[in-house]
């Protein structure tokens, strides 16, 4: 009898220590510890990530559905999900994202451009949500 397995979620890794210059293509989950300069393209459906955690650095260009940074990067970025800072993360460049969160204590510099969806009228601008305000 045989045994039918889950398939199994697969990430890959760019570990501390190491630097990689080129493009990346992934499908699942990339995660950068180390140091990248160059292009990542995410081949998978809208539930992949890319995470940069702290101590990571990219320096060239993202198209990813879910983007997370700790560490620094410098970089146009192009999110068709949401892309979150974390409190660590010193983010410059372009920032096209659908949802976007930032931390506490980020730094982010650069232009934020909403990619609006259907369904998605509900989000204000900066200007909207001190509108009122005296």
């Amino acid at each position: 009898m045989k045994l039918k397995q889950a398939p199994q979620s697969s990430f890959s890794l760019v570990a501390a220590g190491t630097s990689l210059s080129g493009d990346l293509v992934f499908n699942e989950k990339l995660i950068i510890a180390g140091k990248v300069n160059g292009s990542i393209t995410c081949t998978g459906d809208d539930s992949s990530e890319l995470e940069i955690m702290d101590g990571g650095q990219l320096i060239g260009e993202i198209n990813a559905p879910n983007i997370k940074i700790d560490g620094r990067v410098e970089a146009t970025i192009n999110a068709s999900q949401l892309v979150t800072i974390g409190g660590s993360a010193h983010v410059s460049g372009v920032i096209k994202f659908n949802q976007l969160s930032v931390s506490p204590g980020a730094i982010v510099s650069g232009e934020l451009i909403t990619q609006r969806t259907a369904g998605s009228d509900n989000i204000k601008s900066f200007g909207d949500l001190t509108e009122g305000r005296k």
